[in-house]
């Protein structure tokens, strides 16, 4: 479903091609897209839905044998559908390699343009079990509700450093959303960061080792070194 509690302006448009699709007309998109606060007409719809996205010319770089171009854009496409985060620096040099080509990162820029690919924000998915899915949406629902401030609370909370890939973009053709979600490494090294904020502030960082078993000793501990001599 392409329906949404809240409707992203970054992604409204695509919203619009799916509501096209399950039969809905001109006039009810437009109608769907102001509820969100999305001011439209039905013309603009109509190009949003019939629009086709390519470039308007081929792209050939003039530094690139007219021989290897579409090798190398072919192969430009692969590396990318290989590994979204590979740097351009990287497939410069593999270029250079593999079809004894120099070209720069711009030449490289223009190819990935004309292939389609696009820059994103890379995302990582985070799975919350099933059974705690709607108690926590009912938790947080009645407090925003309520008005709740939670002026007296402190939330802590425990997160895993690792050094595995850092990348912030990925590049993927137009419309592949699945392939911005990018795999971890099953066993990088990592430390874990405990911390706390509240309404006066936040509490300082303890630092756990890898393989220290955090149970119940140990998290008593980093509550009276960290948390209770901080809250005094």
């Amino acid at each position: 479903m392409c329906l949404r509690s809240q409707m992203s302006v970054k992604t409204w448009k695509d919203d619009v091609i799916c509501w096209r699709e399950e039969g809905l007309s001109y006039e009810e998109i437009r109608k769907k897209c102001l509820s969100y606060g999305i001011k439209t007409t039905k013309s603009r719809i109509g190009r949003i839905i019939t629009k086709r996205y390519g470039n308007k010319k081929i792209y050939a770089s003039s530094s690139i044998s007219r021989d290897n171009f579409l090798p190398i854009k072919e192969f430009v496409k692969e590396a990318y559908l290989a590994n979204a985060q590979r740097k351009a620096t990287e497939i410069v040099d593999d270029i250079a390699d593999k079809f004894d080509e120099k070209i720069t990162v711009a030449v490289l820029r223009r190819i990935r343009i004309s292939i389609g690919l696009e820059k994103a924000n890379r995302r990582y998915g985070h799975s919350v079990r099933m059974a705690n899915r709607q108690p926590r949406y009912t938790f947080c629902r009645l407090h925003l509700d309520l008005g709740t401030m939670f002026l007296t609370h402190c939330f802590t909370d425990e997160s895993m450093v690792q050094s595995c890939e850092t990348g912030r973009f990925v590049y993927i053709l137009k419309g592949d959303n699945s392939r911005r979600v990018q795999p971890r490494h099953k066993h990088p090294a990592s430390l874990m960061i405990w911390g706390g904020i509240s309404w006066e502030g936040a509490t300082p960082l303890a630092i756990i080792r890898r393989g220290t078993k955090v149970d119940g000793p140990v998290y008593q501990s980093i509550l009276h070194n960290v948390y209770l001599e901080w809250a005094q």
